[in-house]
C-alpha cells in the first residue's frame, strides 16, 4: 500500500472482496444445479420451480393480440400481430414508467394505470375485441394459463394486499372499470417465459426443424431464468430467490439482505440493476474520510449509476468525479480510479454469477454439456 492515501488503501482491499473465484463459482453452479432438481420433485429448495402451462410455439402461430409486460419500473402495452414463419411486428406501443409512489398502496391502482395504457393502444388501432397475453414479472403460482396467485412483491414493489390474489382477474377487473370488456386476458406468462418462446418462435418460424430455446433470462432490475425441463415442462425457476451464494457473499451483501426482506432474493440482491447500486454505495459509505450526508441515504446510487463508472473511460474519470461531487465528495484522481475499479469489480462480479447460474441449469438440462443450447436474453 506504500504511497496510497488512507482511501485508496480502504477502496482496494474493499475492491478485492468483490473477488469471484472459478472455485466458488463452480460451487454455486452445482448448488443451483441440486436445487434444482430438489425443487422439482416439491423437496425444500430456494428454486420455486413453478409450473407454467405453456409449450413451445411452433413458429407457424398467426393473429392478432394485446400484450401487457409489466416489469420491475415499467409497464408496456402493446398490439402485436403474428405473422407466422417467426415473423412479429408492433403496431402499436405504450410505456408507462411507475413512480417509486406508484411502486406501493393498493394494487388496484396499479392495474388501473396499466388498463389506461391497454386502452389507449387499442382504441388507436380501433380495436374492440382482441385476447390479451399478460406478461407477469413477478414470482406466481400458475394454476392454469390465465390464472396466476401472487406470491411475492420483489424488485422494490412494496403493493399492499396484492400477494394471494389473482392478478389475471385484478388486471380484468381493471379492464372492465376501463371500458374495455372485449379486451379477455387469455394467458399469463413470466417474463422469463416470454424471452424464451420468442426466440423459439423466431427460429422455428424460419426453420420448423430447429431446436427452441432451452432458457429464458431477464436480467434486469430483477433477474430470473425460465428453462424447458421436457416432460417436465417450461418451468419458472424463479432463480432471484437462489439462495446458495455464501461461497462470494461480502459483508455488505449481507447487510443488503437483513436490510431488505431477509432471507429472500438473496441471487437477486447481488446480481440486479436495482441493488447493484445500492451495494457500491454501502462499500463507498465505509471509506474512512467520505462520510457525505448524500452517500448515507439508502439507494441514492443506482444501477445506472454503477455502469457510467465502470465504463468511465475519460482522461480525468469525469463521470465518477461527477458523480462523487454530487454526492458532496471531493476526490483525486487515484481515489476516483480506486472507485472505478471497485464499480468494475461489482459489476464483473454480478456477471459471474450470472454465468454460473446459467451453467448450473445447462448442467441439469445436460450434464455433459454435449449439446447446443439457446439461452434468450431480455433486460
Amino acid at each position: 500500500m506504500s504511497g496510497m492515501s488512507v482511501d485508496e488503501a480502504v477502496l482496494a482491499g474493499t475492491t478485492a472482496l468483490f473477488d469471484a473465484p472459478t472455485e466458488a463459482l463452480e460451487a454455486i453452479a452445482r448448488e443451483l444445479t441440486r436445487q434444482m432438481a430438489r425443487g422439482l420433485v416439491g423437496e425444500p429448495s430456494s428454486l420455486r420451480m413453478l409450473e407454467t402451462f405453456t409449450r413451445q410455439p411452433t413458429g407457424r402461430e398467426r393473429g392478432r393480440v394485446v400484450v401487457v409486460d409489466w416489469g420491475g419500473s415499467k409497464a408496456r402495452a402493446g398490439v402485436v400481430e403474428l405473422g407466422g414463419a417467426g415473423a412479429v411486428r408492433v403496431e402499436a406501443e405504450e410505456t408507462h414508467t411507475f413512480s417509486e409512489r406508484e411502486k406501493e398502496g393498493a394494487p388496484e391502482a396499479v392495474f388501473d394505470l396499466i388498463a389506461g395504457a391497454i386502452g389507449r393502444v387499442v382504441r388507436a388501432r380501433h380495436i374492440d375485441q382482441a385476447p390479451l397475453g399478460f406478461v407477469y414479472s413477478y414470482p406466481a403460482r400458475l394454476e392454469r394459463i390465465d390464472r396466476a396467485v401472487a406470491l411475492a412483491t420483489t424488485k422494490g414493489w412494496r403493493l399492499r394486499g396484492l400477494v394471494g390474489q389473482d392478478v389475471v382477474g385484478l388486471l380484468g377487473a381493471a379492464l372492465d372499470r376501463a371500458g374495455l370488456a372485449g379486451v379477455t386476458v387469455t394467458a399469463v406468462a413470466n417474463d422469463t417465459v416470454a424471452a424464451l418462446m420468442l426466440q423459439s418462435y423466431r427460429v422455428r418460424g424460419r426453420d420448423p426443424e430447429a431446436h427452441p430455446a432451452d432458457i429464458g433470462l431477464i436480467l434486469g432490475t430483477g433477474t430470473n431464468q425460465a428453462a424447458d425441463l421436457g416432460p417436465a415442462g417450461i418451468r419458472n425457476l424463479e432463480s432471484g430467490n437462489f439462495d446458495g451464494v455464501a461461497p462470494v457473499q461480502t459483508r455488505y451483501d449481507i447487510a443488503l439482505d437483513r436490510a431488505l426482506d431477509p432471507g429472500a432474493q438473496r441471487f437477486e440482491k447481488m446480481v440486479s440493476g436495482h441493488y447493484l447500486g445500492e451495494i457500491l454505495r454501502r462499500a463507498l459509505e465505509t471509506v474512512p474520510g467520505w462520510a457525505a450526508p448524500a452517500l448515507a441515504r439508502p439507494f441514492a446510487l443506482d444501477g445506472v449509476h454503477l455502469s457510467r463508472i465502470a465504463a468511465d473511460g475519460t482522461g480525468a474519470l469525469d463521470d465518477v468525479d461527477a458523480l462523487l461531487r454530487a454526492l458532496g465528495i471531493e476526490s483525486s484522481r487515484r481515489e476516483r480510479e480506486a472507485v472505478r475499479a471497485l464499480g468494475a469489480a461489482i459489476a464483473r462480479r454480478a456477471a459471474r454469477l450470472v454465468a454460473a447460474a446459467l451453467l448450473g441449469t445447462l448442467r441439469f438440462l445436460d450434464p455433459r454439456l454435449d449439446g447446443r443450447r439457446t439461452i434468450a436474453v431480455d433486460g
